[in-house]
């Protein structure tokens, strides 16, 4: 284990935790390194001591109290509702749990039967356990070591279809499930252990039990998470799509954005999801409205996230209003075929009949392709022969880069390459786009609408991960009249933005908006 501290380390440091909060028959250990009055104490130091490549190979990042008081009030938690966190961590959602139990003086045997917690760690149970008794001691509890409760070691995954299954369910599950990818075969077919525990959690729950979970923003689009949401649509009525904005100031070195859900183990009749923005920083804020259900399942394979009720308006609009989607317009959107390590034998730096160019995403940015710009040791050129010449282009081809950061002004940033005589060749980390007949839209006309302000919102609300895939702009509408989009010398200037905007039928008030935004 990559930890400073080992398992009988961990051991006598929950014991003298429990010790200090007075739990009967626990002995000091050791001293404590930490506060014993902070919430999570025990949690906060095994961040703190536990390598940050350990906790991330785990997929254990964990929960700010704020996050937890709030799921705990967008489930409709009450105090007589059996609840489950299916990968507990320290627990930080069943101590608040408990603070809501107190509240209405639950007594131990309440508690012992009504609050379940599990995970994989063993060193995570024991830490779970010591909060449990540690909190409830301090609160005038008359708590022994000896004292069990539901929480174990047991990976949930595994149990789904098992012994446990068919024994319980529960009212209310509640958790940060382990944001990690895994191998499909050992993650009930998904591409990552959140969405696994997503669709097990739903299993869990009895008729009626509420699901508040925070997880990862990627499940809107990823081509790989169509089970989730088929789940989300079809299976179950999900009641709360909240964007955490602040990204990794809410979770340490965590490069996604979050969603604040929330669903109801029923069928999905409610015709408005509540949507909007919360943010940590300091104090929990969040701001929230009712949106149309058929506005954020507008399509099966893409999830939009609404994160005002202005962009609710331009989902209308620009993806519900009849426009023509790129790919039904006679233009084909692809990712760049050189995937490098594959094609190593064919890539090289010579120039000669039998060598093409080969491309980079660092020689594409805003309106401009560089095709001398170089980087560090990417090969120049490619092998032009049998083997690699299906992979060739040799026409106009709008590229974009796979890669980008919520961060960036721009998410989409696309070029125009225009046709060589003998071809070339684009690295993987490109995505492309050509004309596949005459009546196809105009490339120039392409490359502003990527590049476009209002394009760059809409990708925002369908998107929450760093890739740009040729699959989510697939579905981007192109408008009734395009031929006046055309661009103009100084591609900064607002002007062919306001056109766009003007070609989706946007008003001033949402025309600004997206200038701001």
């Amino acid at each position: 284990m990559d930890n400073k501290l080992q398992l009988q380390d961990w051991l006598e440091l929950c014991e003298t935790y429990e010790a200090a909060h007075g739990v009967i028959g626990a002995k000091k250990q050791c001293e404590l390194p930490f506060d014993s009055n902070q919430w999570d104490g025990l949690g906060e130091y095994y961040c703190k001591v536990t390598n940050k490549e350990y906790r991330s190979g785990h997929g254990q990042f964990f929960t700010p109290k704020e996050i937890v008081h709030y799921l705990l009030r967008s489930t409709q938690y009450s105090p007589d509702q059996s609840v489950a966190d299916i990968s507990c961590g320290s627990g930080r959602f069943l101590l608040g749990v408990l603070e809501k139990m107190i509240q209405k003086s639950k007594d131990i045997k309440h508690i012992q039967k009504f609050v379940y917690g599990f995970d994989i760690d063993p060193i995570l149970v024991r830490i779970t356990v010591a909060n449990i008794r540690g909190f409830l001691a301090r609160n005038g509890y008359k708590i022994s070591i000896k004292d069990q409760f539901h929480i174990q070691q047991a990976d949930m995954l595994k149990k789904v279809g098992g012994l446990l299954e068919s024994e319980i369910r529960f009212d209310c599950i509640l958790g940060n499930p382990p944001y990690l990818k895994a191998s499909p075969k050992l993650n009930l077919g998904h591409p990552n252990l959140y969405a696994s525990f997503v669709e097990v959690g739903t299993r869990y729950l009895k008729p009626g039990g509420a699901l508040g979970y925070i997880i990862p923003k990627s499940f809107v689009s990823g081509a790989y998470f169509h089970r989730i949401r088929d789940i989300l649509i079809n299976q179950v009525s999900t009641e709360e799509l909240v964007t955490l904005i602040e990204r990794n100031k809410a979770f340490m070195d965590v490069l996604q954005e979050q969603i604040l859900l929330t669903l109801r183990n029923v069928p999905p009749t409610k015709d408005c999801i509540t949507v909007g923005t919360a943010v940590t920083n300091g104090k929990f804020k969040i701001k929230k409205f009712d949106v149309s259900r058929d506005i954020v399942f507008w399509n099966s394979n893409i999830i939009c996230v609404p994160e005002t009720e202005i962009d609710a308006v331009l989902i209308k609009k620009c993806f519900k209003n009849g426009f023509k989607k790129i790919a039904d317009s006679g233009l084909r959107v692809s990712t760049g075929p050189i995937v490098a390590f594959r094609r190593k034998e064919y890539l090289s730096n010579e120039v000669g009949k039998d060598f093409r160019p080969v491309y980079w995403p660092h020689q594409v940015s805003r309106f401009s392709f560089d095709p001398k710009k170089e980087y560090k040791s990417r090969p120049k050129t490619m092998k032009d022969c049998a083997k690699t010449s299906s992979e060739k282009l040799s026409q106009d081809t709008v590229v974009f880069k796979r890669i980008s950061a919520k961060e960036q002004k721009n998410r989409i940033e696309a070029a125009m390459i225009k046709k060589q005589k003998d071809g070339f060749f684009l690295e993987n980390h490109l995505n492309y786009i050509v004309r596949e007949n005459e009546s196809a839209p105009p490339l120039d006309i392409i490359e502003l609408l990527l590049n476009s302000s209002l394009w760059d919102r809409l990708f925002r609300l369908i998107n929450g991960n760093t890739q740009v895939s040729a699959g989510e702009i697939r579905f981007f509408p192109i408008p009734h009249e395009f031929e006046h989009l055309r661009k103009v010398e100084n591609s900064n200037s607002q002007d062919p933005e306001i056109k766009i905007h003007e070609a989706y039928g946007l008003t001033k008030r949402e025309s600004d908006y997206i200038l701001q935004c």
